[in-house]
């Protein structure tokens, strides 16, 4: 990703009463955040800005943005036009003694510069650092997910994981809640109730399903699937031919 075009980059608190209220605009916003506090929308959800992390926002794309004005927001921010264009909003964690904290810490530098080409330079190579964070990240959500989809048994331990894996917890959540938009917990309960629905149509008796699923007993297991399906096991099963059913749907490979 290259940036085409700039339009505007500074660093300094934002003016008075700062909110933007669904809009769409032609081009994206970089943002990093050094203090305070401001928050994005977008179709009804609502993201926290993060001190010491970098933000991208979508083009085109129907959005809100505001902030706490008890505690006003310092960042480091550029309007931009790149190529390709942002399609989605994105937030990476910036770390010292890194290509992409480097990549920080030399636009903070020179963010005010009236060199708009050095700039545009800088920028660039933010983005490309910012790439690969998210290639890195990625490469941790896969890893996580092709483990528990080739897992043999129905029993689930982050700290397992995380040494399998070979990333901290925090980092295979975080990457797994970015690439698939669950958590590697939520991910293996879903894989847990699609099994248990499988084998309940296939005739297998409600305490069977609870043991081979490995759940505590089939009381626990009936909770479990209700608060999944909306149903417990007994209703669900009448309700089969009706095609107000819910489903659940596993994130793709």
């Amino acid at each position: 990703m290259i940036v085409q075009s700039l339009l505007l980059s500074n660093e300094s608190y934002t003016h008075a009463k700062w909110e933007y209220k669904d809009i769409a605009v032609g081009f994206s916003r970089l943002y990093y955040i050094i203090s305070g506090e401001a928050y994005y929308e977008e179709e009804g959800r609502s993201y926290p800005f993060k001190v010491g992390y970098l933000y991208l926002t979508p083009v085109k794309k129907s959005f809100s943005l505001y902030e706490n004005p008890e505690s006003k927001l310092l960042h480091t921010y550029a309007h931009i036009i790149t190529v390709p264009s942002v399609d989605h909003f994105t937030e990476i964690p910036v770390k010292e003694n890194t290509p992409l904290g480097d990549a920080v810490t030399l636009w903070r530098k020179y963010a005010k510069s009236e060199n708009e080409e050095f700039l545009k330079s800088v920028i660039s190579l933010l983005l490309s650092c910012s790439e690969k964070e998210i290639t890195q990240e990625n490469i941790a959500a896969r890893i996580a997910k092709a483990h528990i989809d080739q897992k043999d048994d129905y029993l689930f331990n982050m700290r397992s994981l995380s040494a399998v894996v070979g990333y901290s917890r925090e980092h295979i959540t975080r990457s797994f809640l970015a690439t698939y938009g669950m958590t590697p917990k939520q991910y293996f309960n879903l894989k847990r109730m699609n099994a248990a629905l499988e084998r309940l149509t296939a005739g297998v008796k409600v305490g069977d399903v609870a043991e081979e699923l490995c759940y505590a007993s089939p009381y626990s297991f009936s909770k479990a699937f209700k608060n999944h399906f909306g149903l417990s096991p007994q209703n669900y099963l009448h309700t089969l031919h009706s095609e107000q059913v819910p489903s659940s749907t596993a994130p793709k490979p």
